[in-house]
């Protein structure tokens, strides 16, 4: 079981053509406890272990490389995703999920990209 939910929210000006995209820049950092009940809630939305792109920003694969313990797991979101997932989540944490969308859609409305990045620590 994991002992810690590490969710980023990474991101990017939407790319302009025909210049390639912008770096993703890590916004902020989310957890969620216990953790085993987002894992639980991402397999049963049959949305985990999507793995992890290969463009993470630098502040997220910096987290995940110096992580101690093994990192399992390892997904990315949008906002819409988090919909699909809330039903899977015990109740205690639905307004946690809205507040995450919701921080997502504010930051895609200021003409941005968003994502979540997951993993799990054991």
């Amino acid at each position: 079981m994991p002992t810690l939910a590490v969710i980023f929210c990474e991101t990017r000006p939407h790319p302009a053509e025909p210049a390639p995209p912008a770096d993703w820049t890590g916004e902020a950092r989310f957890l969620l406890d216990p953790p085993g009940d987002l894992l639980a809630a991402l397999q049963a939305a049959q949305i985990g272990d999507r793995g992890h792109p290969d463009d993470l920003s630098v502040q997220v694969s910096a987290e995940a490389l110096f992580e101690d313990g093994e990192i399992i797991g390892r997904t990315t979101l949008s906002a819409a995703d988090l919909a699909t997932l809330t039903p899977h989540l015990p109740e205690q944490h639905h307004a946690r999920l809205l507040a995450w969308a919701a921080f997502v859609y504010a930051l895609e409305g200021q003409g941005l990209e968003a994502r979540l990045v997951v993993w799990f620590v054991r």
